[in-house]
């Protein structure tokens, strides 16, 4: 049996041993491998969703079949309180991607629209006839409107107008505007219209003559220019107007929008603002001759209302 004295002086030969290896003296110093946090990577892009109601009234000419009706629809007194209030619904989503100066901007817009008496004043039958109010007109318009454009910041200054971190931004952008519509006007049967109604382009359904457009579609090219002024951080205000048509599409459209945007929350990584603005959109469109004319030549203006996410 070893003695105790004989441990010891064993245990401190392989100590000394131990601490006289370079190799095995590094080892103890080196500090065990401490596993990397990964850090979240911040995007140079800068995503807004906004979606919004669009409240617009109707000045301009409707042509289906050869049959033009003249309307002045107001939204509030003459869309809303129509007869037939499921004939009424809107669908809109704006989107905008930014990365410094440049920018994707893109709408979405659906609208199925309806006037009555006050608001769809008259029809023609061609060089035959013109029939007033009194002959109980109804036109509906069903309509898709979808736009995507490039954008680009060509200036960009302090203002004086707002307070701290007051700047204006101008852009220019292109692209497209693409364009769905269903239109349909009907009368109600009278002893006077049955004498003039063209029954090749009219069909009788439940005591009224009903015309039909189809499906009629068509992409309008479109330039423009974009203000932004921002008052103060999470108050801003946008003007953008733009041209197009050209004959490609329509003989001519033009846009002008005025929105004004306030931040009221911040959650996690989404600003959250309300959206308070007026929007106008003139086309031109026509296609076809005699019976098959369709023509759209409407100005739609209203108010805008939404909530803005940005993230």
């Amino acid at each position: 049996m070893f003695s105790r004295s004989s441990i010891l002086v064993v245990g401190s030969l392989v100590w000394t041993v131990i601490l006289s290896s370079p190799s095995l003296t590094a080892d103890l110093k080196t500090p065990l491998p401490v596993k990397a946090i990964p850090q979240a990577v911040e995007t140079p892009w800068k995503v807004d969703i906004v979606p919004y109601f669009w409240m617009p009234s109707l000045n301009g000419t409707s042509t289906i079949k050869g049959h033009s009706t003249d309307v002045d629809a107001t939204f509030f007194g003459d869309i809303i309180h129509r007869k037939i209030p499921k004939e009424l619904f809107g669908l809109m989503t704006g989107f905008e991607a930014r990365n410094d100066r440049f920018a994707v901007l893109g709408d979405f817009v659906y609208l199925l629209l309806g006037a009555s008496k006050g608001g769809a004043r008259s029809i023609t039958f061609g060089p035959i006839a013109t029939l007033g109010a009194q002959a109980e007109l109804d036109t509906t318009l069903k309509m898709i409107i979808a736009e995507l454009a490039a954008a680009y910041e060509v200036a960009h200054w302090g203002s004086p107008f707002g307070g701290m971190g007051s700047s204006t931004a101008l852009d220019i952008y292109g692209g497209g505007r693409v364009w769905w519509q269903q239109a349909e006007v009907s009368l109600g049967l009278t002893a006077q219209l049955a004498l003039v109604l063209p029954r090749r382009t009219f069909t009788i359904s439940g005591g009224r003559a009903v015309a039909k457009s189809g499906d009629v579609a068509w992409i309008d090219p479109i330039v423009g220019l974009r203000l932004r002024h921002q008052f103060s951080p999470g108050h801003e205000l946008t003007l953008s107007g733009d041209v197009g048509g050209f004959d490609v599409g329509s003989q001519f459209s033009w846009q002008a929008i005025g929105a004004y945007r306030w931040t009221f929350a911040k959650t996690h990584n989404v600003t959250w603002s309300g959206l308070l603005g007026y929007r106008a959109l003139y086309v031109d469109f026509s296609k076809g001759s005699g019976d098959t004319l369709y023509e759209y030549d409407m100005l739609q203006h209203g108010p805008i209302m939404g909530i803005s996410a940005r993230f």
